[in-house]
C-alpha cells in the first residue's frame, strides 16, 4: 500500500499547507528515523495510515515516535478514527448493488477486517461500521476477522443464502486487501466487481485509501493534532 501512502503526501505537499510533508515506514523505506533526518523543523505531526485505533498505533508508533532525540513528534488520530470512513464505504457498496439492480434488502453484507487479540480497537472499528452500514436495510450486516472470530474464511456459515457484498477494512494496495481476503472468500480477483465462488455470489469492494480519499482526512487530523 506505500504506493497510495507516497502519492497522498505528494498530493498534500504539492498545496503547501505544512511546512514538510513526508512519509514513512514500518517495512519499507524510508523508515520511520530517516524520514525525520534533515527537517527544518522541529516539530512533526505523525498521522498513522491505519484504519484503527489499535496495537500498531497505540504502541508501536508511540514508542518508535517517542525515541527520537531533538524533535518533537505528536502522533494524531489514525486515518480510520474519521467519520468520512463510512461514506465511502458506503459508495463501494451502493456501487456494487447499483451493477445488479439491488436494493440493500436483497443482499447480506460482511466487513472484512484484520482484527487481532492484542488490542480490542481494531476489531471495535470494523464492529461500529457494520453496525452503521446495517441501518442501510442490508438482510444482515456483519463483521469478520482474519485473525479473530467470526473468520472470514467461515462467512458462508454466518450469513443466510443469498448474495452478500464484501467490504474490505483494509488499506488499498496491501496483500491482505489484495490477495488474502479474496483468497479466503474464493472469488478469483480483487477488482471492485461481482464474482462467483463455490459458496455463492460475491460483491467485493475496492479497499479503502485511495489519494482522492485520504487527502483531506490527513490535512485535517495533521491540523487538529498540530493546534492542541
Amino acid at each position: 500500500s506505500s504506493r497510495f501512502t507516497r502519492e497522498t503526501a505528494h498530493r498534500i505537499r504539492q498545496r503547501g499547507i505544512f511546512g514538510e510533508v513526508r512519509s514513512a515506514f514500518w517495512k519499507e523505506q524510508p523508515s520511520y528515523a530517516d524520514a525525520l533526518q534533515g527537517l527544518k523543523t522541529k516539530k512533526v505531526v505523525v498521522v498513522p495510515w491505519f484504519l484503527a485505533k489499535g496495537y500498531f498505533t497505540t504502541k508501536i508508533l508511540a514508542r518508535e515516535f517517542a525515541e527520537i532525540s531533538g524533535i518533537e513528534c505528536r502522533l494524531a488520530e489514525p486515518i480510520g478514527s474519521r467519520a468520512e470512513i463510512l461514506g465511502h464505504l458506503q459508495k463501494r457498496a451502493k456501487r456494487l448493488l447499483a451493477l445488479k439492480n439491488w436494493k440493500p434488502a436483497q443482499v447480506s453484507l460482511l466487513v472484512a477486517s484484520h482484527g487481532t487479540p492484542l488490542h480490542a480497537g481494531s476489531r471495535g472499528a470494523a464492529v461500529d461500521l457494520a453496525e452503521q452500514l446495517a441501518r442501510d436495510g442490508y438482510r444482515m450486516a456483519r463483521a469478520v476477522f482474519l485473525e479473530e472470530e467470526p473468520k472470514i474464511a467461515d462467512w458462508r456459515e454466518l450469513i443466510e443464502e443469498g448474495p452478500v457484498v464484501v467490504l474490505p477494512h483494509f488499506l488499498a494496495g496491501g496483500l491482505h486487501g489484495s490477495e488474502d481476503v479474496p483468497e479466503l472468500l474464493g472469488i478469483a480477483g480483487a477488482k471492485e466487481g461481482w464474482y462467483r465462488s463455490e459458496k455463492g455470489e460475491v460483491g467485493y469492494g475496492e479497499p479503502l485509501g485511495r489519494p482522492e480519499e485520504m487527502e483531506e482526512m490527513i490535512i485535517e487530523l495533521a491540523a487538529a493534532e498540530a493546534g492542541k
